[in-house]
C-alpha cells in the first residue's frame, strides 16, 4: 500500500510540474537537437512527432498519424546539420527522414535500416546507431544505401569525434568507446559505471553521458583509461535520455519529467521553458 501511495504521489508531482508553453505540453520527449540559430527540436514519442521551440514559443514541426507503421509514429532520434536541415530516425517505418516541413518528409534509406536510436551528422554524412541489427551505419545526407561502419556492436548513443570518427555509448560489455573511419573500435573506460546509458555529447574534450536509471548525467574524458564522474544527478532530472550541446550548454530530454532541461557548463539546471509564458 505504501509503495502504491508513493507511486500515486509521484505521478501527481509530475503532472503538476509539466512545462506548459503557449497552451502546448510535451508528452514524452526522448531526444533533442539544436540548430545554429538557436531553434530547439524535440522528438516526442507520444505526440507522436517533433516539436520546435523558438522565441519562447512551442510549435509542432511534424505530427505523425496515430497509426502503426506510419512515418515518425515512433520517432526515436534527431540531428540538425550546419545548414539547419533536420533529420529524424523512426522505428515505426525503419527509416531515417529529412524533415522539410509539416507536410514534407523525405525518406533517405528506402527502409534499409532496423531501429535507429541515435543520429550524428558530420558535413554531408549521417551516422546512425541501429539497435536492431547491432551496427553503426553511415548514410549520405542526400539519401542512399546505409553502409555498415561497425557490426556486432550494441550502441545507443553517438556523437562525432572529428576526422570521420565517433564516440559511442553501448551495453555493459562496451559502455563507452570510440570508432574511427576504418571501423576500428577502442574502449575508453573500464568496468561498468553506468546503470543504463542512453546518449552522449562532447564539449571541450569532455564527454557527457545521460544515464536513465541513475537519473544522472556523467562526464568523462575522451582518452582511453578515463574515469567517469557525476556531472549532475537527481531532481529535477527523473529519467534523462536525449542530450545535445550548442557549444556552450547542454539540452537534455527527460520523458518522465516531460521536460527538456538546459544545463550550464557549471552544472546549473533549469527547464528550457522556465522563462516562457504559460497558459
Amino acid at each position: 500500500m505504501k509503495t502504491l501511495l508513493l507511486s500515486i504521489l509521484f505521478s501527481i508531482h509530475l503532472a503538476c510540474t509539466v512545462a506548459s508553453v503557449n497552451g502546448q505540453e510535451l508528452k514524452y520527449p526522448i531526444d533533442v537537437a539544436v540548430s545554429e540559430d538557436g531553434s530547439v527540436f524535440i522528438a516526442d514519442l507520444r505526440l507522436p512527432g517533433i516539436w520546435k521551440y523558438q522565441d519562447k514559443t512551442l510549435s509542432v514541426v511534424f505530427k505523425a498519424e496515430q497509426k502503426l507503421r506510419t512515418p515518425l509514429n515512433a520517432v526515436r532520434c534527431l540531428a540538425v546539420d550546419d545548414e539547419g536541415r533536420l533529420f529524424a530516425g523512426d522505428s515505426a517505418t525503419r527509416e531515417i527522414y529529412r524533415v522539410d516541413g509539416p507536410d514534407e518528409i523525405i525518406p533517405l534509406t528506402g527502409g534499409k535500416i532496423g531501429v535507429p536510436v541515435d543520429l550524428a551528422i558530420q558535413e554531408n554524412t549521417l551516422y546512425a546507431a541501429d539497435l536492431e541489427y547491432r551496427q553503426i551505419v553511415r548514410i549520405p545526407a542526400k539519401g542512399g544505401k546505409p553502409e555498415a561502419m561497425a557490426r556486432n556492436l550494441i550502441v545507443r548513443g553517438l556523437t562525432t569525434a572529428g576526422e570521420d570518427s565517433l564516440f559511442f555509448v553501448g551495453n555493459t560489455q562496451l559502455p563507452l568507446g570510440r570508432i574511427n573511419a576504418g571501423g576500428e573500435v577502442s574502449r575508453l573506460i573500464e568496468g561498468e559505471p553506468f546503470q543504463f546509458a542512453h546518449q552522449l555529447a562532447v564539449l571541450n574534450d569532455t564527454l557527457y553521458i545521460t544515464d536513465n536509471y541513475a537519473s544522472t548525467v556523467w562526464k568523462c574524458g575522451t582518452e582511453a583509461g578515463s574515469v567517469p564522474e557525476v556531472f549532475v544527478s537527481g531532481e529535477p532530472l527523473v529519467r534523462p535520455v536525449g542530450i545535445c550541446t550548442d557549444g556552450e550548454q547542454f539540452f537534455v530530454a527527460d520523458p518522465r519529467a516531460r521536460d527538456v532541461f538546459v544545463i550550464s557548463a557549471e552544472g546549473k539546471i533549469q527547464s528550457l521553458f522556465a522563462d516562457s509564458p504559460a497558459e
